[in-house]
């Protein structure tokens, strides 16, 4: 019998999703790791949901672009206090830390200067234009006071870095001006709607109409202007060809493919993560070496044989589960590598229209990437090899 039991263990790089609060999203593609048969329907419906969209057809599907803002945050009225606060992702936490005041910011944070210094800056303003019920989550993506101002000016453009991206707009124009006055911008991407902190459930295409106006305050736009968006016979090409690879991959996928691999999961999807950093492809091979120095290397922690032999035998476990159902781990890679580069073809298209430039250390790059919210579920398009690469990079 296979044992699942160390998967659990490990310590991973990305946490596990939650649909009712938001603290992590997945890579549209990496649904055919945890999702099964539905994970990889999820992930097909997703795709052909926003190319049909921008074939300017009709589809109940939003697409926002992502920001790379930081920190997130949370505020809005607490709903049993009706008292406005500020907190970071901490909110949703077992104990949860919510701020009312400075004195409450220093208290919870104090250990984080610069964390402290924007949960300040939100307390303070956001509370000019947020409406007066409400919890909602959103991304700092600047701050501006005497003390530290995150805007630089040169050559006649604003330019910010709140996270990997630097953000550069003319200051003479539309977004340029709200810069200057603004003393913070946020993107608020998601509202919160329930009768106490603990049952709250996330809306990810919130209507923020309810939301005020005030020159202190920037509040991002994070929609897709798909009138200005290009997409060419040759990127439908490219994307028709992707999507065709991949449902052949799962017509042709041993039966129980997704009973064999999802017990993998977490292994799988920071091997794949790896494979980023190294700019290298996914392969059955790779997945195994990458499982065996995983383990190994929780082997060489434990003091007594008797604590090695229990990570070793793991290994071995599953080394073995893999070779006894190869083929089914191919089909799962396969599938996954199309269904990337189909979703790669989307987010260059929608990159074709942005309202600001975006550069990685001093290198023109695409935006973050974008979120896909069907039935109320988001999904990331994120352009690995550009953007997730570099985060990596940043957080070495």
């Amino acid at each position: 019998m296979f044992d699942t039991k160390f998967i659990t263990e490990e310590l991973i790089l990305e946490a596990a999703a939650s649909e009712e609060k938001l603290t992590h999203l997945e890579h549209n593609e990496d649904h055919v790791m945890h999702g099964g048969i539905e994970g990889f329907n999820h992930a097909v419906n997703n795709l052909n949901a926003v190319h049909n969209k921008l074939l300017g057809k009709p589809e109940n599907v939003d697409v926002q672009v992502k920001h790379d803002g930081s920190p997130s945050i949370v505020f809005g009225r607490h709903p049993e206090s009706g008292k406005f606060f500020v907190a970071s992702k901490s909110a949703f936490n077992a104990t949860p830390k919510i701020n009312y005041s400075d004195e409450d910011i220093e208290a919870n944070h104090g250990h984080a200067p610069g964390l402290v210094t924007k949960l300040k800056a939100a307390l303070k303003h956001l509370p000019k234009v947020t409406p007066k019920e409400g919890v909602f989550q959103g991304d700092i993506m600047y701050t501006r006071d005497k003390k530290q101002d995150d805007v630089q000016t040169e050559n006649g453009q604003h330019h910010f870095t709140p996270n990997t991206i630097t953000y550069s707009t003319p200051a003479d124009g539309e977004e340029g001006k709200k810069i200057d006055k603004a003393k913070i911008g946020v993107l608020v991407h998601t509202a919160y709607h329930g009768p106490s902190f603990d049952k709250l459930k996330a809306e990810y295409t919130p209507d923020k109409s309810g939301f005020g106006s005030h020159s202190d305050v920037h509040l991002f736009d994070n929609s897709q202007d798909f009138s200005k968006t290009k997409y060419t016979p040759k990127q439908q090409k490219e994307f028709q060809g992707h999507m065709d690879a991949a449902e052949e991959a799962y017509r042709n996928a041993p039966k129980e493919t997704f009973d064999h691999v999802l017990p993998h999961e977490e292994h799988l999807k920071t091997y794949i993560n790896q494979t980023v950093r190294q700019g290298t492809t996914p392969n059955v091979e790779g997945y195994k070496d990458h499982v065996k120095a995983k383990f190994q290397k929780e082997a060489d922690k434990r003091k007594t044989d008797k604590a090695k032999a229990q990570w070793t035998d793991a290994m071995d476990q599953h080394t073995s589960h893999v070779d006894s159902n190869y083929g089914s781990f191919e089909s799962a890679l396969e599938m996954h590598k199309h269904l990337q580069g189909a979703k790669d073809t989307l987010v260059n298209t929608l990159a074709s229209h942005q309202r600001y430039d975006h550069s990685i250390s001093g290198k023109k790059a695409k935006p973050e990437g974008y979120v896909i919210v069907r039935n109320n579920r988001p999904s990331k398009f994120v352009d690995r090899a550009e953007f997730s690469a570099a985060n990596f990079g940043r957080q070495r």
